[in-house]
């Protein structure tokens, strides 16, 4: 990979984070829900993990020589490469609701600040 290369990365990496975090609190804004600071960090700690995910299902495909994970979407890495960051920030974000409000409610644990 050429350094321009993964500058581009992270210059990508860190406008996604920011357009997550600022996204994810601008709808929490419009939706009158106060404690946006709480909103922004969950945004934040969701977008890193998501990132993280893609990374990592990269990571294992490389281990394996894949280069896609099916042939469902051509050109595209596969299914999993649409999926896998949003199936860690969402295995998260119900990790979070959990430990903030149990098994019972775990949408409101996460919703309700």
């Amino acid at each position: 990979m050429a350094a321009g290369q993964s500058e581009q990365d992270l210059v990508g990496a860190v406008g996604g984070l920011v357009g997550g975090v600022a996204a994810g609190t601008l709808v929490a804004y419009a939706s009158g829900i106060g404690k946006l600071a709480a909103v922004a960090l969950v945004g934040l700690i969701l977008s890193v993990l998501a990132q993280a995910g893609d990374l990592l299902e990269s990571a294992v495909k490389r281990r394996f020589g894949a280069k896609d994970t099916s042939g469902l979407i051509p050109g595209h890495g596969g299914l999993m490469d649409r999926l896998d960051g949003f199936l860690v920030a969402a295995s998260a974000a119900l990790l979070i609701g959990m430990l903030r409000q149990g098994t019972d409610a775990p949408a409101q644990g996460l919703l309700a600040w």
